[in-house]
């Protein structure tokens, strides 16, 4: 602003104030950045583009991907340090692929697990809102593929299902995270929709593809994955990043 318009700003200002009192013209203040509770998803890198600091608490997330993109272990990792911070945990492994080992080996106290199969998807639907009710439950894994997203039926559950519940996660800081299974076209390439209910109630989306092996001297010890994020309501738009994947005692790695 030039140097004379607002000596004639200050003027008028003060010309207000005097003849209407001081409180009707407030100076504007810098507002300090709002924390947002999250989850650290154990990659730094990762953590620092979603700019939150991690998975969000109160809302719903998902992670998307092909078998071995590194979903399932961004998932653990997540898992992992939600219990270091003294959450409960619910893993809802519908397709039994839940490999505890592993599990163990990205950090998680299985004790403190607690693992649910349900006999179907609707059943898995219908005992999210008792998780989630008088603060019961922390964090609920939901290890859903795309195909069964897709039915129609299930997909109006599963709206229904999620409408109902987004209250009671914000007013408890309650996580629902899905991992979303999906088709491999070509081998590699995969399709995500971008239509539909997770696309429409998620707060964060983030969809891994495993871009190339880590070798130690002619070992594989690992890969690089990148993540995309396709949605984000809490921060502004961010490139993806790549996080390192390793075969080790603690299940993944940042780079």
């Amino acid at each position: 602003m030039a140097a004379g318009k607002k000596e004639k700003l200050e003027q008028a200002i003060t010309a207000i104030q005097e003849r209407w009192g001081t409180h009707v013209i407030g100076r504007s203040v810098a507002q300090p950045k709002r924390t947002i509770p999250h989850i650290p998803s154990g990659f730094a890198a990762l953590d620092s583009v979603l700019g939150v600091g991690g998975i969000p608490r109160g809302r719903i997330s998902e992670l998307m991907g092909v078998p071995t993109s590194g979903m399932a272990t961004v998932a653990l990792k997540v898992l992992a340090n939600a219990q270091v911070l003294g959450d409960t945990a619910v893993y809802i492994d519908l397709e039994r692929t839940f490999d505890p080992d592993y599990a163990r080996r990205c950090g998680v106290t299985l004790a403190s697990l607690t693992l649910v199969h349900p006999y179907d998807a609707s059943q898995a639907l219908a005992m999210l809102p008792d998780f989630f009710a008088e603060r019961s439950v922390d964090l609920v894994l939901f290890d859903m593929p795309a195909r069964l997203q897709e039915e129609s039926r299930l997909a109006r559950k599963l709206t229904s299902a999620l409408g109902r519940l987004l209250a009671s996660l914000s007013r408890g800081m309650g996580t629902l995270l899905f991992l979303t299974t999906l088709p491999a076209t070509n081998g590699t390439a995969v399709a995500y929709p971008r239509q539909g209910t997770l696309p429409h109630f998620a707060s964060l989306r983030l969809l891994l593809e495993k871009e190339q092996w880590v070798y130690r001297q002619r070992d594989v010890v690992g890969y690089e994955a990148q993540v995309l994020v396709v949605k984000n309501k809490l921060a502004a738009p961010g490139p993806g990043v790549r996080i390192t994947i390793t075969f080790d005692d603690r299940g993944g790695s940042a780079p």
